[in-house]
Protein backbone atom coordinates (compact mmCIF):
# COMPACT_ATOMS: atom_id res chain seq x y z
CA UNK A 1 0.00 0.00 0.00
CA UNK A 2 1.34 3.52 -1.06
CA UNK A 3 2.13 6.33 1.01
CA UNK A 4 -0.98 7.94 -0.49
CA UNK A 5 -3.07 4.84 0.70
CA UNK A 6 -1.41 5.44 4.36
CA UNK A 7 -2.07 8.92 4.52
CA UNK A 8 -5.80 8.36 3.37
CA UNK A 9 -5.67 5.56 6.97
CA UNK A 10 -4.71 7.88 9.08
CA UNK A 11 -6.78 10.84 8.40
CA UNK A 12 -9.96 8.92 8.77
CA UNK A 13 -9.32 7.95 12.82
CA UNK A 14 -7.40 11.60 13.28
CA UNK A 15 -10.75 13.48 11.57
CA UNK A 16 -13.03 11.42 14.00
CA UNK A 17 -10.77 11.91 16.71
CA UNK A 18 -10.96 16.17 16.31
CA UNK A 19 -15.31 15.15 15.70
CA UNK A 20 -14.75 13.40 19.53
CA UNK A 21 -13.13 16.66 20.94
CA UNK A 22 -15.85 18.94 19.77
CA UNK A 23 -18.96 16.55 20.04
CA UNK A 24 -17.45 16.43 23.94
CA UNK A 25 -17.05 19.74 24.53
CA UNK A 26 -20.11 21.20 23.40
CA UNK A 27 -22.88 18.55 25.15
CA UNK A 28 -20.84 18.64 28.32
CA UNK A 29 -18.17 21.41 29.20
CA UNK A 30 -19.60 24.67 27.76
CA UNK A 31 -23.17 24.52 29.13
CA UNK A 32 -25.00 26.83 32.11
CA UNK A 33 -21.25 29.58 31.35
CA UNK A 34 -23.07 32.74 30.16
CA UNK A 35 -26.50 34.10 30.81
CA UNK A 36 -26.78 36.16 27.91
CA UNK A 37 -26.15 33.61 25.46
CA UNK A 38 -29.01 31.50 24.26
CA UNK A 39 -27.11 28.54 22.60
CA UNK A 40 -25.11 28.04 25.80
CA UNK A 41 -27.95 28.21 27.93
CA UNK A 42 -29.68 25.41 26.01
CA UNK A 43 -26.91 22.71 26.70
CA UNK A 44 -27.85 21.58 30.26
CA UNK A 45 -28.27 18.03 31.73
CA UNK A 46 -31.51 18.04 33.96
CA UNK A 47 -33.93 21.03 34.24
CA UNK A 48 -35.85 21.18 37.65
CA UNK A 49 -39.07 23.20 37.37
CA UNK A 50 -39.56 24.63 40.89
CA UNK A 51 -43.12 26.67 39.65
CA UNK A 52 -45.52 24.73 41.95
CA UNK A 53 -42.62 24.01 44.42
CA UNK A 54 -45.01 23.22 47.70
CA UNK A 55 -43.24 25.30 50.17
CA UNK A 56 -45.68 27.94 50.88
CA UNK A 57 -46.91 25.59 53.92
CA UNK A 58 -43.86 26.22 55.71
CA UNK A 59 -44.48 29.62 55.71
CA UNK A 60 -45.74 31.52 58.29
CA UNK A 61 -47.11 34.57 56.48
CA UNK A 62 -46.93 34.80 52.84
CA UNK A 63 -44.74 37.64 51.57
CA UNK A 64 -46.36 40.65 50.78
CA UNK A 65 -49.25 39.57 52.66
CA UNK A 66 -50.98 39.39 56.05
CA UNK A 67 -53.06 35.95 55.36
CA UNK A 68 -50.76 32.54 56.38
CA UNK A 69 -51.71 29.21 54.98
CA UNK A 70 -54.75 28.61 57.01
CA UNK A 71 -56.45 31.35 56.12
CA UNK A 72 -55.81 31.12 52.22
CA UNK A 73 -57.27 27.25 52.77
CA UNK A 74 -60.30 28.46 54.20
CA UNK A 75 -60.97 30.87 51.10
CA UNK A 76 -60.43 27.55 48.87
CA UNK A 77 -57.39 28.76 47.40
CA UNK A 78 -54.83 25.74 46.32
CA UNK A 79 -51.39 26.22 46.88
CA UNK A 80 -50.00 23.28 45.01
CA UNK A 81 -51.55 24.67 41.46
CA UNK A 82 -50.30 28.35 41.95
CA UNK A 83 -47.05 29.43 40.98
CA UNK A 84 -45.72 29.47 44.11
CA UNK A 85 -42.17 29.78 43.17
CA UNK A 86 -42.45 33.86 43.79
CA UNK A 87 -43.81 33.25 47.71
CA UNK A 88 -40.79 31.34 48.23
CA UNK A 89 -38.36 33.57 46.83
CA UNK A 90 -36.61 31.01 44.55
CA UNK A 91 -36.26 31.12 40.59
CA UNK A 92 -39.04 29.26 38.36
CA UNK A 93 -36.51 27.27 37.29
CA UNK A 94 -33.05 24.99 37.44
CA UNK A 95 -30.28 23.95 34.91
CA UNK A 96 -27.52 21.67 36.21
CA UNK A 97 -24.25 21.76 33.85
CA UNK A 98 -20.92 20.68 34.59
CA UNK A 99 -19.31 23.64 35.95
CA UNK A 100 -22.18 25.58 36.60
CA UNK A 101 -26.10 25.49 37.18
CA UNK A 102 -28.66 28.47 36.13
CA UNK A 103 -31.92 29.22 37.19
CA UNK A 104 -34.60 31.83 35.89
CA UNK A 105 -38.42 32.74 35.11
CA UNK A 106 -40.66 30.65 32.78
CA UNK A 107 -43.22 33.29 30.44
CA UNK A 108 -46.37 31.89 30.63
CA UNK A 109 -47.12 34.04 27.34
CA UNK A 110 -44.08 32.70 24.94
CA UNK A 111 -43.88 29.69 26.72
CA UNK A 112 -40.21 30.06 26.57
CA UNK A 113 -37.57 29.59 29.94
CA UNK A 114 -35.56 32.40 30.32
CA UNK A 115 -32.45 32.52 32.40
CA UNK A 116 -31.93 35.15 34.88
CA UNK A 117 -29.44 34.20 36.84
CA UNK A 118 -25.82 31.91 36.40
CA UNK A 119 -23.12 31.05 39.20
CA UNK A 120 -19.58 31.21 38.44
CA UNK A 121 -17.94 28.50 37.17
CA UNK A 122 -16.84 25.96 39.34
CA UNK A 123 -13.85 22.73 39.15
CA UNK A 124 -15.84 21.65 42.66
CA UNK A 125 -19.54 22.55 41.79
CA UNK A 126 -21.86 20.12 42.46
CA UNK A 127 -25.57 20.27 41.75
CA UNK A 128 -26.72 20.69 45.06
CA UNK A 129 -30.22 22.30 44.73
CA UNK A 130 -31.46 21.70 48.28
CA UNK A 131 -28.79 24.53 49.44
CA UNK A 132 -29.40 26.42 46.61
CA UNK A 133 -33.13 26.85 47.24
CA UNK A 134 -32.80 27.18 50.88
CA UNK A 135 -30.12 30.01 50.08
CA UNK A 136 -32.81 31.63 48.24
CA UNK A 137 -35.79 31.27 50.02
CA UNK A 138 -37.03 34.21 51.55
CA UNK A 139 -38.83 32.83 54.60
CA UNK A 140 -35.91 32.74 56.89
CA UNK A 141 -35.47 28.65 57.72
CA UNK A 142 -34.50 25.83 55.25
CA UNK A 143 -37.57 24.24 53.69
CA UNK A 144 -38.00 20.52 54.29
CA UNK A 145 -37.35 18.36 51.48
CA UNK A 146 -38.64 14.81 50.69
CA UNK A 147 -36.90 11.92 52.31
CA UNK A 148 -36.24 10.58 48.69
CA UNK A 149 -34.75 13.54 47.87
CA UNK A 150 -32.54 13.82 50.88
CA UNK A 151 -31.52 10.71 50.50
CA UNK A 152 -30.38 10.39 46.87
CA UNK A 153 -27.76 13.58 47.70
CA UNK A 154 -26.13 11.78 49.89
CA UNK A 155 -24.11 10.22 46.68
CA UNK A 156 -24.99 13.03 44.58
CA UNK A 157 -21.49 14.76 45.61
CA UNK A 158 -19.58 11.70 45.11
CA UNK A 159 -21.08 11.09 41.70
CA UNK A 160 -20.65 14.01 40.39
CA UNK A 161 -16.40 14.06 41.26
CA UNK A 162 -16.31 10.87 39.47
CA UNK A 163 -18.22 11.71 36.27
CA UNK A 164 -16.17 15.41 36.49
CA UNK A 165 -12.78 13.43 36.65
CA UNK A 166 -13.32 11.19 33.82
CA UNK A 167 -14.74 13.82 31.24
CA UNK A 168 -11.56 15.71 32.33
CA UNK A 169 -9.32 13.21 31.99
CA UNK A 170 -11.10 11.55 28.48
CA UNK A 171 -10.93 15.49 27.04
CA UNK A 172 -7.32 15.49 27.67
CA UNK A 173 -6.30 12.17 26.56
CA UNK A 174 -8.36 12.72 23.51
CA UNK A 175 -5.89 15.87 22.70
CA UNK A 176 -2.90 13.84 22.88
CA UNK A 177 -4.40 11.47 20.60
CA UNK A 178 -5.04 13.92 17.92
CA UNK A 179 -0.97 15.26 18.73
CA UNK A 180 0.75 11.82 18.60
CA UNK A 181 -1.99 10.59 15.60
CA UNK A 182 0.27 13.03 13.30
CA UNK A 183 3.19 10.57 13.77
CA UNK A 184 0.63 7.77 12.42
CA UNK A 185 1.70 9.94 9.23
CA UNK A 186 5.56 8.36 9.41
CA UNK A 187 4.96 4.99 10.36
CA UNK A 188 2.97 2.05 12.10
CA UNK A 189 4.73 2.74 15.25
CA UNK A 190 2.81 6.37 15.78
CA UNK A 191 -0.04 4.43 15.23
CA UNK A 192 0.89 1.95 18.09
CA UNK A 193 1.24 5.10 20.63
CA UNK A 194 -1.93 6.74 19.43
CA UNK A 195 -4.12 3.88 19.63
CA UNK A 196 -3.12 3.51 23.33
CA UNK A 197 -4.08 6.84 24.14
CA UNK A 198 -7.18 5.97 21.93
CA UNK A 199 -8.31 3.04 24.12
CA UNK A 200 -7.69 5.36 27.32
CA UNK A 201 -9.75 8.17 26.08
CA UNK A 202 -12.68 6.27 24.76
CA UNK A 203 -13.35 3.99 28.27
CA UNK A 204 -12.81 7.74 30.11
CA UNK A 205 -15.54 9.64 27.83
CA UNK A 206 -17.71 6.30 28.06
CA UNK A 207 -17.47 6.09 31.83
CA UNK A 208 -17.78 9.67 32.43
CA UNK A 209 -21.54 9.43 30.22
CA UNK A 210 -22.51 6.40 32.06
CA UNK A 211 -22.20 8.46 35.18
CA UNK A 212 -22.93 11.61 34.09
CA UNK A 213 -26.74 10.17 33.03
CA UNK A 214 -27.30 7.57 35.61
CA UNK A 215 -26.87 10.68 38.14
CA UNK A 216 -29.28 12.73 36.09
CA UNK A 217 -31.67 10.62 35.38
CA UNK A 218 -31.98 9.10 38.57
CA UNK A 219 -32.62 13.06 40.73
CA UNK A 220 -35.36 13.65 37.82
CA UNK A 221 -37.07 10.50 38.76
CA UNK A 222 -36.42 11.30 41.97
CA UNK A 223 -38.17 14.51 41.89
CA UNK A 224 -40.78 13.52 39.85
CA UNK A 225 -41.68 10.46 42.33
CA UNK A 226 -42.39 13.20 44.82
CA UNK A 227 -44.20 15.99 42.63
CA UNK A 228 -47.59 15.29 44.46
CA UNK A 229 -46.14 16.17 47.50
CA UNK A 230 -43.65 18.40 46.74
CA UNK A 231 -44.17 20.29 43.61
CA UNK A 232 -41.04 20.16 41.90
CA UNK A 233 -40.72 17.67 38.86
CA UNK A 234 -37.15 17.02 36.68
CA UNK A 235 -36.61 16.50 32.51
CA UNK A 236 -33.37 15.91 31.29
CA UNK A 237 -32.07 17.21 27.77
CA UNK A 238 -32.07 14.22 24.95
CA UNK A 239 -30.24 16.39 22.68
CA UNK A 240 -27.22 16.82 24.75
CA UNK A 241 -27.12 13.62 26.05
CA UNK A 242 -27.20 12.68 21.80
CA UNK A 243 -24.70 14.64 21.35
CA UNK A 244 -22.14 13.18 24.01
CA UNK A 245 -23.05 9.55 23.23
CA UNK A 246 -22.58 10.25 19.47
CA UNK A 247 -18.95 12.05 20.26
CA UNK A 248 -18.38 8.56 22.73
CA UNK A 249 -19.36 6.59 19.20
CA UNK A 250 -17.19 8.48 17.51
CA UNK A 251 -14.52 8.46 19.86
CA UNK A 252 -15.00 4.22 19.84
CA UNK A 253 -14.42 4.20 15.76
CA UNK A 254 -11.64 6.36 16.18
CA UNK A 255 -10.06 3.72 18.55
CA UNK A 256 -10.68 0.91 16.10
CA UNK A 257 -9.04 3.05 12.89
CA UNK A 258 -6.42 3.48 14.93
CA UNK A 259 -5.76 0.17 15.70
CA UNK A 260 -6.31 -0.99 12.05
CA UNK A 261 -3.62 1.55 11.15
CA UNK A 262 -1.25 -0.12 13.32
CA UNK A 263 -0.92 -3.26 11.26
CA UNK A 264 -2.30 -2.30 8.02
CA UNK A 265 -1.63 0.74 5.61
CA UNK A 266 2.37 0.34 5.91
CA UNK A 267 2.85 2.39 2.99
CA UNK A 268 5.80 -0.06 1.58
CA UNK A 269 4.63 -0.56 -1.73
CA UNK A 270 5.74 2.35 -3.22
CA UNK A 271 9.46 2.05 -1.56
CA UNK A 272 9.21 -1.89 -3.23
CA UNK A 273 8.40 -0.15 -6.50
CA UNK A 274 10.73 2.51 -6.35
CA UNK A 275 13.49 -0.34 -5.26
CA UNK A 276 12.43 -2.31 -8.55
CA UNK A 277 12.53 0.31 -10.85
CA UNK A 278 15.84 1.70 -9.47
CA UNK A 279 17.15 -2.35 -10.31
CA UNK A 280 16.42 -2.45 -14.13
CA UNK A 281 18.16 1.08 -14.36
CA UNK A 282 21.32 -0.45 -12.95
CA UNK A 283 21.68 2.03 -10.02
CA UNK A 284 22.10 0.68 -7.07
CA UNK A 285 19.03 -0.36 -4.66
CA UNK A 286 18.35 -0.31 -0.74
CA UNK A 287 18.32 -4.08 -0.42
CA UNK A 288 20.26 -7.14 -0.19
CA UNK A 289 23.56 -7.72 -2.51
CA UNK A 290 25.63 -10.59 -3.16
CA UNK A 291 29.03 -10.61 -1.12
CA UNK A 292 32.33 -11.60 -2.53
CA UNK A 293 33.00 -15.26 -1.13
CA UNK A 294 36.83 -15.08 0.34
CA UNK A 295 37.33 -19.02 -1.39
CA UNK A 296 36.84 -17.61 -4.74
CA UNK A 297 38.51 -14.40 -4.67
CA UNK A 298 36.03 -12.17 -5.75
CA UNK A 299 32.41 -10.89 -6.53
CA UNK A 300 32.07 -12.83 -9.64
CA UNK A 301 30.59 -15.40 -10.26
CA UNK A 302 31.97 -18.73 -9.34
CA UNK A 303 33.98 -20.98 -12.20
CA UNK A 304 32.19 -24.08 -13.49
CA UNK A 305 33.78 -27.13 -12.19
CA UNK A 306 36.64 -28.56 -14.01
CA UNK A 307 35.05 -31.45 -16.90
CA UNK A 308 36.78 -34.78 -17.18
CA UNK A 309 37.59 -36.12 -20.18
CA UNK A 310 36.36 -39.90 -20.78
CA UNK A 311 38.90 -42.64 -20.81
CA UNK A 312 41.39 -40.50 -18.42
CA UNK A 313 42.51 -42.84 -15.89
CA UNK A 314 41.27 -45.80 -18.32
CA UNK A 315 43.82 -48.79 -17.30
CA UNK A 316 45.11 -46.93 -14.72
CA UNK A 317 44.55 -48.36 -11.30
CA UNK A 318 44.00 -46.17 -8.02
CA UNK A 319 43.25 -49.20 -5.27
CA UNK A 320 44.12 -52.88 -4.95
CA UNK A 321 41.22 -53.49 -7.50
CA UNK A 322 41.20 -53.66 -11.10
CA UNK A 323 39.05 -51.06 -12.99
CA UNK A 324 35.73 -52.32 -14.81
CA UNK A 325 36.89 -53.42 -18.39
CA UNK A 326 34.62 -51.88 -21.11
CA UNK A 327 34.19 -54.68 -23.99
CA UNK A 328 31.70 -54.43 -26.77
CA UNK A 329 28.84 -57.07 -27.11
Amino acid sequence: MGRAARAVCVSVPLLATAATAVLIVISTFIGQTNVNNNWLNSLYFLRLDTRYINAPQELADIPGTNLDNFVLDKIGVDLSIQNTANLVGVADFYQAGLFSYCSGTFDNATNEWNVKNCSSPSSSFYFNIIDIINAEANNGKNLTFPNQVNDYFKAVRALTRAQYICFIVGIGATGLEFILGFFGFLSRWGSCVTTFAAVFAFWTLLAGSVINIALYVSLSKTFDATFNTFGVRGSINRQVYILMFIGVAVSFGAMLFWTLTTCCCSGRRDRIIKGEKASRSGSPVKGYERVASPYLGGGGPAPPPPHQQYGQTYGKSEGPYEPMRHTQV
